[in-house]
C-alpha cells in the first residue's frame, strides 16, 4: 500500500535534487517524477509549497531523501563562504541523497567521461537484463553477484564502452568481498585511496561515490565545471588534487555540499 510523504519546499526541490549530478535512476514523468534505488521505487510531485514523495517504503525513501537532515543551518554555515551566497540561493532545494554504495559505485564508473543521457541509458539497460522487475515496467538494480556473472562483452553489448572491462572486474571484485561496507568507518582521504583500488574509479569518482552514498561531506569533487568554479575563486594553475584540497580547506565540513551548489549554479548560468 502506498503511503504519501509531505515535505516543505523551503528545502526540497526534486528538479534540483535530481538534476545536479549524483543519481542517474530516475525518470520525468507527467506531473513529477519517478525515482529507484535499488529495489525500491517512489514519485514525486511538487506545487509551490510542498512536495509529496509516494512509495510503499515511506521509511526508506525518508532516510534515502535525508530528510533528517537540516538544510536550514548547513546552508547558514556555507552562504557566508566564498561564492556561495548566489550558489545557495540559486540551488536552494538540493540535498544530498542516500544512496546505495554498490549501485553508486556501478553507477560512477559509467559515468565517467560520458554524458549524463548516456549514462542512464547504460545503466536502465544493464537494470533491464540484470534486475528484478519491481513493476510499473521498471527494474532494480542487480546485486554484486549478477553483475559478477556477466564479462566484459556483456557490458560492452550494452553501450559501456571501455567501462565494460571496468563493470565486469569491479562486479567480480565486490562479488569476492571486497569490502565497501568499511569503507563507512575510514577518514575520507583513507577511503579514497582504497576505493581507487577498483578498475574505472580515480580519486573524482572516489569523491562522488563517497559523498552520494557514504555521508562523507569532507570531500569535492572536481569536474571541468568546478575547475572553472575554482578559476572564478581562486584563480591560476593548479592540479585537480591541489583544488581538491583547497576547496576542501575553504568550504570545510560541508564541503561535497557545498560542492554540489556550486556545481549546479555554474552549470545552470554558464554563459548567461
Amino acid at each position: 500500500m502506498k503511503s504519501d510523504i509531505i515535505v516543505s519546499r523551503e528545502d526540497f526541490d526534486i528538479r534540483r535534487i535530481l538534476d545536479c549530478g549524483q543519481v542517474f535512476r530516475y525518470f520525468p514523468e507527467e506531473g513529477g517524477y519517478t525515482v529507484i534505488s535499488g529495489d525500491k521505487l517512489c514519485r514525486v510531485t511538487q506545487d509551490e509549497s510542498r512536495a509529496v514523495i509516494s512509495s510503499d517504503d515511506p521509511d526508506y525513501f525518508a532516510g534515502y531523501f535525508d530528510l533528517s537532515a537540516d538544510y536550514r543551518a548547513i546552508r547558514g554555515e556555507l552562504q557566508d563562504k566564498p561564492f556561495m551566497r548566489e550558489a545557495v540561493g540559486y540551488g536552494r532545494g538540493i540535498r544530498i541523497l542516500r544512496q546505495q554504495p554498490f549501485e553508486t559505485l556501478m553507477s560512477f564508473i559509467v559515468s565517467a567521461n560520458n554524458h549524463i543521457p548516456r549514462i542512464k541509458g547504460i545503466l536502465n539497460r544493464i537494470c533491464e537484463r540484470l534486475g528484478e522487475e519491481i513493476g510499473e515496467g521498471r527494474y532494480a538494480f542487480p546485486s554484486p553477484e549478477a553483475m559478477a556473472a556477466k564479462d566484459e562483452a556483456f557490458y560492452a553489448s550494452l553501450g559501456a564502452g571501455y567501462r565494460a572491462e571496468y563493470l565486469a572486474d569491479t562486479a567480480r571484485r565486490i562479488a569476492d568481498g571486497f569490502d565497501l561496507d568499511g569503507v563507512f568507518g575510514m577518514p575520507s582521504d583513507e577511503a579514497n585511496r582504497y576505493l581507487c583500488r577498483l578498475k574505472g574509479v580515480g580519486p573524482k569518482v572516489a569523491d562522488c561515490i563517497l559523498l552520494f552514498a557514504f555521508r562523507k561531506y569532507d570531500v569535492f569533487p572536481v569536474d571541468t565545471w568546478i575547475r572553472k568554479v575554482y578559476s572564478d575563486i581562486v584563480g591560476g594553475d593548479a592540479t585537480n588534487a591541489q583544488m581538491r584540497k583547497k576547496l576542501c580547506e575553504m568550504y570545510g565540513k560541508y564541503a561535497g555540499i557545498a560542492q554540489q551548489y556550486l556545481f549546479f549554479y555554474k552549470r545552470e548560468t554558464s554563459g548567461r
